[in-house]
This record gives C-alpha cells, structure tokens and sequence, in this order.
C-alpha cells in the first residue's frame, strides 16, 4: 500500500489528530493555545512569502520585458546601482500581464543615473534566480534574499532598460528616501574629509556605500562594527538623550503623555530621516512601546515589553526572526536589562569619570556576554578589546548622533551647518583614530572559529547556568555548566585531532576566475593568477568560511605561474595526486597520465584529438570559459564517455584523502 497515493487519508487522520489534541488538552488550556499560536506562526509565514502567490513573475510563463518600479533607496556599489523594484507587469506571447514580486536590480553606473524611488522602467529580458552557494560553507546570499521576499536579480546595461516615468507606490516611503538623500547631501557638504563623511553617514543615517574594507575591518577589529549600521543602539541613545532634554515637562499637567507624545514623534521623525531602514523601523516600535507601557503603568515588566514589540515586529515580518540584527539587538538589550543591575553593583567608584567608565563597561559586558556566541557563530571571529574601545565609542556616539540630528533640522540657519559640520568632523576623526588604535594592538580580533548550532547551544547553556549560580549560589548549576564544558571541551578536541589528519583538494567555483585549495592538517594552500590573489573580497566571499570550518590555522596564497613549466602548462602534485592545469589556448596532443585535467580560458574547445592519448580521471571545466564553450565541451564529453564537470552547474568540487 503506498500512502501517499490516498491524500485524503492523510487529511483524515491531521484532522482526527487535531480533534484528539483538542479532546485530550480541553482542560489544558496552556498547551491548546501554544498549539493555536504555533499554527497562526506557521500560516503567517506561508502568507508572507510572496512565491506562493500564483501571479508572482516567477510563477509566470517566459517573457521577453516586464514593467518595475523602484522601490527602495539606491545602494552605490562599485560599477552598479543596486535597488530593489516592484515587477507590475510581464510581455508574453499573448501580450502584457499584471503580475508582482520584487527583483533586485543593478545598473551599470556608466549608463545609467542614480535610480530614486518611484523611478518606473520598462526592462528588456528575464531576471535570473538568484543562485545558491556554489564553495563550501560559503554564506547563502540566495537564502538570505529568499528571506526578504526577493528570488530574483538582473544586471543591466544601458540598451536593457527604459525611464518612462515617476509612480512612488507609497507617499510616506516616497517622503522618507527623499530625507534620506537630503541628509547625506547635507553631510557631503559640510564634512570634507572621506572617512568621517563615510561614518557620518553610517552613523546618523545608516547609509553604508561609502565605507571601504580598511574602516570595516578596523570597527570589526574594535568591537564597534554596530555603530556602522543605525540599529537598536543608536535608537536608543537618541531615547536616553530625548528622555534627558525633556524630562521636566512630566512635571506638567498631563506630563507624562505629552512627554510620551514628543519623544515617540522625534523617534519616528529620526526614523524616516534614515529612509525607514529595517534595523531602525525595529528598533523605534520597541522603544515607542517601551514609552507607552511607561505612561500606561509605572510597574510594567520590561520583558513582557520587549515581548510585545516582538510579537507586533514578526506579525508585520515573520521573516525577521532570522534576521542577524534583529536576534543580536534583542539578546543584547535582555543582556543588558537583565545583568546590568547587578554588575554595576559590585564595584561603587566614588570618582564621577570612573563611574561612568565602569558602567558602560557594564552595559558593554552584558551585551557581549549576551551576543558573543552568536556573533561567533555567524562571523566567525571575537573583538578582544572591546572592553576597551566602547567607553570612548559610546561617548563619542553620544555626541555624533545629537550633533548629526541638530545639523539636519537647523541646517536652514545661515552658520549653524558650517560649524556643527566642523565639530562633527573632529569629533568622527577622535573617533576613527580610537578605532584605528585598538585595531593596532596585536591579536585584536580572535579569528578562524567556527562553531555549529549545537556548539552554539551547549555555549548558552553554560553562561545561563553559570549566572544562575551567581544569582543563587546554587551548586547544581556550577557542576551542570563544569559537564556541558568538559564535554564541549572533549568534543572539539575530537575535531582537533581529526583536523591535524585531514587532506582535501578543492577545485573552487570563482565568476570568471579559477582557484585551487590544498589542504594538508591545518594548512592551506590557495593557488590563483595574481589578479586573483590581490583581491581580498574572493577569500572573504569564497574561501574565509571554508578555512574556518575546516579549522586551518595557516594560510598561504601562491601565484599559478609558479607551477607553470617552460611548455606552458600548469602541473600541480600534491596530496598524492597529480593535477594538469591547461590556462590557454592549446594546440596539439596531450601525452602523460593525471588525475585531473583543469580546463580554463577556454583552452581546449575540441576534446578530440587533443587529449587522445593522455591517462586522466576527470576533466574539470571552471568559469573563465565561454558558455558556449563549456557547453560544447559537455556534448563531446558525453559522446566520448569521458567524465566531465562544470563547476558553474555543480560549484566547488572537493576531494578528502583519509
């Protein structure tokens, strides 16, 4: 009897489950409503991904244009404008259809200008799906969009699209770009320097196109990387900062709800001055709600507080509950409400500058004692000096993002955005050379580690029990936590000893570009062309994650010319096999015996008779060859029964050696 041929009779026995949950559970009403929730979480999500609705474009039949409007600001990348769009219609065979979705599109800065919101083009051609990972644990940008509502993406140049007009779709949204855009342009104006502009804008705006790897990676280095997106934190010091301003009018009639009302309105003015951003449209419903809950009762419980904001944030997404922000700005802030009371206690500094030192050191404590296993987790690497670098950041924070707000409304005032300007300037330039000063002093960051969900799990296990035991004095605790770590401890020493042994040969799928990696223990080698080699982006894109999880501990990269003979060709020996890497266009006959014959810039486009006479196991074709070519190369591979393998159709191919 096959099952799933009746599929009535699975619904028939769902609902008679269903009925015996509710019989067995009617006087449990705890559990019956956690089942109701569970059901009203899971159909939330299914209606908020739009592939499920049957006239999103993808669900369409082939078209040669479709019709978008923008619907996003504009992010500046290096040759392209990347901007999300709204597809309202598709050109079939049988005419125009109305349709939906959003595709994210790039275009070619040399041809085209800046796209604003509301821009409507008509655009020649199909967007392609955005494609999965194609190197080993390498970040899944198409999971990441798919979270986002987005499947798709098209790169476009200038004979691929047309302007045919201005529709914004929605006035507020409309309003809040067009802020945005005045905003940075009052800061290019008035902050001359490149770096302090860049953080500037990140820092009261959000906009991040102007911050390169050097500033990235020194804020990563420094544990400030956060003040670089606005997110919960800077919301919340522009609440402690509009909570200090105001605070007498509470002692008026009605203080309290006019106090409330002029605090929630400057929050969501701050909000669409940032173009409503994600990160700071979470961030503001918390902290209204949190003011609410104030005038509504002066006992209310921070944490229910915390939990309705969340439950009205994932009602309007559901999809944010994997947000990495939106999980890091939670479990800070419940770091923070939670251990902050009870570290500032235990030391009471007499002196008003050590007081304040230690606590933001407390804040700063909490919050990454609160994070730190899941920003390993995600990125793989620990701020060793956070300690010290967050007292002069939050200061200077303090006063950026007041600064940068007073330069925004009273930039209409003849003088006043000169010299706000000026103070910003100076006080963005104390603050990257504090940065730049902690990223100097060695082992600043901790990388290279990589941990799995149960890893992660284990970790929050022992911090929870070991604060338990603190607050209780309770022994159980100590020696549950002392187990979970022994074992944690054993396990990864398990993964030490099977890491010292391992031996992997990778062949790595790069657009356009070829690479290998040989990993010996610990050890990797990459090999690649120079121009391969000079560019950081293609280890933290393609190879970082990689590394990590494979434990390596050394890392070399060495030029492929330096494996090529005097004939021209590229020959590689290592983990007991014997690689032939054929990097131009080759003429004539291949003698010899291989493992593995690696074709790149279409240097063999005829299999037959050139490697007539050679010993290989496999032919792998990378993606510096022409489709074309590639394609050509599959058709005479299967005629002559050779194995052969593209590495754009099945990304990076790894070989282990036990």
């Amino acid at each position: 009897m096959k099952f799933h041929a009746f599929p009535f009779l699975r619904y028939v026995l769902l609902i008679i489950l269903g009925i015996v949950a509710y019989i067995q559970t009617d006087f449990f009403d705890g559990l019956s409503g956690a089942i109701v929730f569970v059901c009203f979480g899971w159909i939330l999500t299914y209606l908020n991904t739009p592939i499920h609705d049957l006239n999103h474009f993808l669900n369409s039949t082939e078209f040669s244009h479709y019709q978008a409007v923008i619907a996003s600001n504009s992010e500046s990348k290096a040759k392209t404008y990347k901007v999300e769009a709204q597809v309202n219609a598709i050109r079939t065979n049988e005419g125009w259809q109305k349709t939906k979705g959003r595709v994210l599109l790039y275009f070619d800065k040399k041809s085209s200008e800046k796209p604003i919101y509301g821009d409507v083009f008509l655009l020649k051609g199909m967007p392609r799906e955005i494609e999965g990972p194609k190197n080993p644990f390498e970040f899944d940008y198409r999971r990441f969009m798919q979270f986002r509502g987005i499947y798709a993406h098209h790169f476009l140049y200038e004979s691929d699209f047309v302007k045919v007009g201005n529709q914004p779709q929605n006035p507020i949204l409309k309003f809040a770009y067009a802020a945005n855009r005045y905003a940075d342009s009052l800061f290019v104006k008035n902050i001359g320097t490149e770096q302090e502009y860049a953080i500037a804008t990140a820092v009261v705006i959000g906009t991040r196109d102007y911050i390169d790897n050097d500033l990235l990676n020194a804020y990563s280095a420094a544990g400030a990387v956060h003040v670089l997106s606005v997110s919960g934190m800077h919301v919340a010091i522009l609440f402690v900062v509009l909570q200090f301003l105001f605070r007498k009018i509470k002692n008026l009639k009605n203080g309290n709800l006019i106090f409330a009302a002029i605090v929630i309105s400057l929050l969501w003015i701050y909000a669409i001055f940032t173009g409503l951003s994600s990160t700071v449209l979470r961030a503001t419903v918390m902290f209204t709600i949190v003011q609410i809950a104030e005038v509504i009762t002066r006992k209310g419980n921070i944490y229910n507080t915390l939990s309705v904001s969340a439950f009205i944030l994932l009602c309007y997404n559901p999809y944010w509950v994997v947000d990495v922000g939106f999980q890091l700005s939670y479990l800070a802030i419940v770091g923070i409400v939670y251990l902050h009371p009870y570290l500032k206690t235990l030391i009471s500094p007499t002196n008003p500058i050590l007081k304040n030192i230690w606590e933001i050191s407390c804040v700063s404590f909490s919050a990454q004692l609160a994070t730190f296993p899941l920003g390993v987790y995600y990125f793989h690497q620990f701020p060793s000096y956070f300690l010290l670098a967050n007292p002069f950041v939050f200061w200077l924070s303090e006063l950026i993002l007041p600064l940068g707000l007073f330069l925004l409304l009273f930039s209409w005032i003849p003088m006043i955005p000169e010299s706000i300007g000026w103070c910003l300037k100076w006080i963005l330039l104390g603050l990257n050379k504090v940065i730049f000063g902690v990223e100097a002093i060695p082992h600043s960051t901790m990388k290279g580690f990589a941990i799995s969900i149960t890893e992660l799990l284990v970790i929050y296990a022992i911090i929870v029990l070991i604060i338990i035991f603190f607050r209780k004095s309770d022994l159980k605790h100590l020696k549950i936590s002392l187990l979970c770590l022994i074992g944690l401890f054993g396990w990864n020493l398990f993964e030490d000893y099977q890491q010292n042994k391992q031996q992997q040969l990778t062949f790595h799928f790069i657009p356009r570009k070829s690479g290998i990696s040989l990993i010996e223990g610990k050890s990797a080698t990459f090999i690649g062309d120079s121009t391969l080699l000079q560019n950081p982006k293609i280890y933290d894109y393609h190879l970082k994650n990689y590394y990590d999880n494979y434990g390596i501990s050394y890392k070399s990269f060495v030029d492929v010319a330096k494996y090529t003979n005097t004939n021209g060709m590229t020959i590689i020996e290592a983990n007991g096999r014997r690689i032939l890497w054929l990097r131009k266009p080759f003429r004539g006959k291949i003698n010899g015996s291989v493992d593995y014959l690696l074709l790149s810039n279409n240097a063999i486009r005829k299999l037959h008779p050139a490697i007539q006479n050679m010993d290989f196991g496999q032919i792998i074709v990378d993606d510096s060859n022409k489709r074309y070519v590639v394609e050509s190369l599959k058709n005479q591979a299967d005629s002559l029964k050779i194995n052969l393998i593209s590495l754009y159709e099945t990304g990076a191919v790894s070989m282990s050696k036990n």
